[in-house]
């Protein structure tokens, strides 16, 4: 049965991939601590509305 992205979709792997983006972004603009606790505030973000849009959907 193939699966859809959405089940794997969760607010920690939305922290994480913001975070790991936010690293990314922090290393290379010399500011790594920063930028990793704004992608993993943005990843709360986007995590907690997903969760929401996918409860109201179901």
């Amino acid at each position: 049965m193939k699966r859809k992205i959405s089940d794997y979709w969760n607010v920690g792997t939305s922290i994480g991939f913001c975070a790991a983006i936010g690293i990314l972004i922090g290393a290379l603009l010399n500011n790594l601590i920063l930028w990793l606790c704004i992608g993993a505030g943005i990843g709360v973000v986007i995590g907690a509305l997903s969760q929401l849009n996918k409860h109201n959907k179901a």
